[in-house]
């Protein structure tokens, strides 16, 4: 795409711009009945239909790509400042993607982008304790939601002897709670670091009336902290710049279950697909879909948990002595967020998978962490060792622009290069990744045509050459790849990858829509 040229077209072309009453304009490709094309063309927002009609068909040679502008995209051009502080407190799957060369209309200048929320802390790892490779005999639960997430999630929880370690994003499902309460009785103890993102439409509870009900349940056995990230009030500096967005637990120092599933209800739903069919498609219309593992092996849970304890310990020394007040944030910034609108309903149901005690190898990946288990460097390995097939399906991918968060760009980069070299790649994202998202993985080098839209998406999963497989919550925005606190486990045993593979490829033919 010639984007110094059509930057220098929308600079020309302002006055125009200004008498149309456009409120943005930037370079990229045309929308042919709501698919991307590859034909060049500057991109204006118009807020009203008058202006969509004043606008011309043609600016500096290139055709107009005229869009009706979304609740956040006004907000940001009629309040700038006030978007621009508001919408750094948003989940990253809502926020506009922001291009350059992207100008107000109004003003001339670059659109206005959240003020960057950067911790005040930086963050440090427990000492002593690497994330290294684990090859050894192990056992493995495999699930996903809606079909069987719930079902196991609760097997483990129910199996708490002792106690439970965990690190959430979010926590305001109903019967998740009333699991962990029943599972620590009156003598298991609970150590937990919890996140408060914006409230989930399926919430039965805010995070804060969560933690309220447990310490009026475990009193002294719960030991607990909000994490230490910059959007919380109630720290007083921050380690993570927008979300502890990680979804693990530790069971007894003895076995953990790791996911892309929060514990609400939209990724931990009740169904039973094979006693209630009927009942379990009518739940699964309005759930996302995630990946979970439950691993038995000490030497990685105790691996993990000394992680989510380190944090607990950093997170308890920045607990804020009194809570800023936080303003309520616009409701345009979340218009064009989740929604629990029905979607598809799975054609078929999986079963878990249980592996008993069989070798495998599996690597633990933790963000921030620069150590071996870093994520970026480790996942960019799976992606380049693909040699046939790489097939991925995540909530979306927000590619880096400029200069950007490098190890990032590499791995959009290896994606291209495997499509690029004809390997069977295959992309399934969710509803967030919006046509200007598409057009950014376009102009990335991505062929769309190996990109699919599937409503509901929340897991992050990579399944390579049928023999291994990454599972995990790392969402690809630079916060997700590089800093903020999640977790995934690259796991080599062909039964688990081609357990989820089987479960991408129904997606892929059943659920999943080309990209538009």
């Amino acid at each position: 795409m010639p984007q110094e040229r059509i930057e220098d077209v929308v600079r020309e072309s302002l006055p125009t711009l200004r008498a149309a009453r456009a409120l943005a304009a930037r370079p990229g490709y045309r929308l042919d009945r709501g698919r991307l094309t590859m034909e060049p063309a500057v991109v204006v927002l118009a807020g009203t239909e008058t202006a969509r009609e004043k606008i011309p068909e043609r600016l500096g040679g290139y055709r107009t790509d005229v869009r009706g502008a979304s609740a956040t995209e006004t907000l940001r051009a009629k309040d700038p400042e006030g978007y621009a502080q508001a919408a750094a407190r948003v989940p990253p799957e809502h926020r506009l993607a922001r291009f350059p060369g992207e100008v107000d209309v109004a003003t001339g200048k670059p659109v206005a982008a959240p003020l960057p929320a950067n911790p005040t802390v930086p963050y440090t790892p427990p000492p002593g304790v690497p994330l290294a490779p684990v090859t050894d005999r192990m056992s493995l639960t495999c699930s996903a939601s809606p079909d069987a997430g719930w079902a196991v999630l609760a097997a483990f929880l129910a199996a708490v002897k002792q106690g439970l370690t965990v690190g959430m994003y979010d926590f305001t499902s109903a019967h998740v709670l009333a699991a962990v309460r029943a599972a620590l009785g009156s003598a298991g103890t609970l150590s937990l670091v919890l996140d408060d993102p914006p409230r989930n439409p399926s919430a039965d509870q805010t995070d804060e009336e969560t933690e309220q009900a447990l310490a009026r349940a475990l009193g002294s056995r719960q030991s607990f902290a909000w994490a230490a990230e910059a959007l919380d009030p109630r720290v007083s500096k921050a380690i993570f710049p927008s979300a502890y967005h990680i979804k693990v637990a530790v069971r007894d120092r003895a076995a953990f279950w790791l996911s892309s599933g929060n514990w609400n209800n939209s990724n931990q739903p009740v169904v039973d697909p094979w006693k209630d069919p009927t009942g379990a498609a009518a739940i699964a219309a309005k759930s996302d879909r995630d990946w979970h593992v439950v691993v038995e092996h000490p030497g990685l849970s105790r691996t993990l948990e000394s992680y989510l304890r380190h944090d607990l310990a950093v997170a308890e020394g920045l607990q804020a002595t009194a809570a800023r007040a936080a303003s309520p944030l616009p409701q345009a910034l979340l218009a064009g967020g989740a929604s629990l609108a029905p979607r598809p309903s799975p054609r078929r149901f999986f079963h878990p998978l249980t592996v008993s005690s069989e070798v495998a190898s599996v690597q633990p990946l933790l963000t921030p962490d620069l150590g071996s288990g870093n994520y970026a460097s480790n996942l960019l390995a799976l992606l380049e060792s693909a040699k046939q097939k790489l097939y991925i399906q995540t909530q979306y991918v927000h590619p880096p622009q400029g200069g950007e968060d490098a190890p990032f760009r590499a791995l959009v980069d290896a994606v291209r290069q495997k499509m690029q070299a004809g390997l069977d790649v295959r992309v399934i994202l969710s509803e967030y990744e919006t046509a200007p998202y598409l057009e950014q993985l376009q102009a990335a080098g991505w062929n769309l045509a190996q990109v699919r839209i599937q409503r509901g998406v929340h897991n992050k999963g990579f399944v390579v050459d049928s023999s291994a497989v990454a599972v995990g919550s790392q969402n690809w925005s630079g916060d997700g790849v590089l800093r903020n606190r999640d977790a995934t486990l690259v796991i080599r045993h062909a039964g688990v990858a081609q357990y989820f593979e089987g479960i991408f490829l129904a997606d892929w033919e059943e659920l999943a829509a080309p990209a538009a």
